[in-house]
């Protein structure tokens, strides 16, 4: 299946529900030295059966660490280093394969290096897959600070739900982007999420593969939006001591909780949320924060940080954006006695 993705005066086509290899055999590539850009866990399963779809053309590896954000400034040097290394008078493919570190890096050198290059994408995740039509690429300097920033042009991008549906660690991740995308812009959506997943196991046994076409339909709608709501108080846990207790993913998903739980608050939306959370935690969510991790530090620094961006996404009902209000200290302090008195329901307390 294909789509066509517009943004801007922008263009990507995405090709979905077939498998690279066949997606392949119907490409026609002018450049003859083709850059893939990796991270090293998928370099060690995928560099033999890709450098054979690219053949004849020459093929180069760039390979890159497996952390969610290696589009950062360091590696973004290195990359550049090693692009030096080719022709300017020689057109380039290059192709991002990997997760959403990888692609917004080739995204970045792509709309940067002064070679003639072609970009496509090709995410291992439905969440790569979301990142890989959003609108810029940034490189980073820290995970929750941005660095440089330039337009994402990808002409094509492929994604071969068999390569995703082995990232088995990952899928709790990417079942997150759904739900974001039910709570914002479809609440239908959510509801049949709910239906369909209700719990860890079912979560495992089943695709998410069916709802590709509908995570395409929703990021052209509103995709500036599903990446921005909970970014904000997911960058507060990075300056929080003892942060590093949690990994990448769950300050995402602790930054979408918090988002949500606060918008439910300040705006009184009709929203049962211990039954909400009880079902994250069924699913496999880690719902706990660790002990040590303080939740009074935190959410000043979310306060602290709303001061010097712009005002925080609100919901006027599940699955309508409402517009942008300020954070007030009394909805926060509403939010973090809201969540716990939710653990200490969660646990039986």
């Amino acid at each position: 299946m294909e789509a066509v993705f517009f943004r801007n005066e922008q263009e990507t086509q995405i090709s979905y529900g077939e498998t690279l290899a066949s997606v392949m055999r119907e490409q026609s590539i002018e450049p003859q030295q083709v850059i893939i850009l990796t991270n090293q866990r998928y370099y060690d399963r995928f560099s033999e059966k890709l450098t054979r779809l690219f053949l004849p053309r020459e093929v180069n590896w760039y390979i890159c660490t497996n952390q969610m954000y290696c589009n950062n400034f360091s590696e973004f040097k290195a990359a550049m280093d090693f692009f030096g290394r080719f022709s300017k008078q020689e057109p380039l493919l290059i192709v991002g394969f990997g997760n959403e570190g990888v692609l917004a890096l080739s995204s970045f050198i792509h709309a940067t290096s002064v070679l003639t290059t072609q970009l496509w994408l090709i995410p291992v995740s439905l969440r790569a897959l979301a990142k890989s039509v959003k609108e810029t690429a940034i490189v980073v300097k820290k995970p929750d600070i941005p660095m440089l920033e330039n337009p994402n042009t990808p002409e094509f991008v492929i994604y071969d739900q068999t390569i995703a549906e082995k990232q088995i660690d990952g899928k709790l991740v990417d079942f997150l982007t759904l739900i974001r995308c039910g709570v914002l812009a479809d609440s239908e959506f959510l509801k049949e999420l709910h239906r369909t997943y209700p719990s860890h196991q079912a979560l495992m046994r089943h695709s998410l593969a069916a709802y590709t076409d509908r995570l395409i339909q929703l990021y052209q709608q509103s995709g500036s939006e599903l990446e921005e709501f909970g970014q904000l108080f997911a960058d507060a846990a990075y300056r929080t001591e003892n942060g590093h207790l949690l990994s990448d993913a769950m300050k995402l998903f602790f930054g979408f909780l918090f988002h949500f739980m606060w918008t439910v608050q300040q705006q009184q939306l009709t929203v049962d949320l211990p039954v909400f959370c009880q079902w994250l935690a069924r699913l496999g969510f880690p719902i706990e924060l660790p002990e040590s991790f303080s939740l009074s530090e935190y959410f000043s620094h979310v306060l602290e940080l709303q001061q010097k961006e712009k005002k925080l996404l609100f919901l006027a009902k599940v699955g309508t954006i409402g517009g942008r209000t300020k954070i007030e200290e009394k909805d926060l302090v509403q939010t973090m006695e809201t969540y716990q008195r939710l653990i200490n329901e969660i646990r039986g307390v």
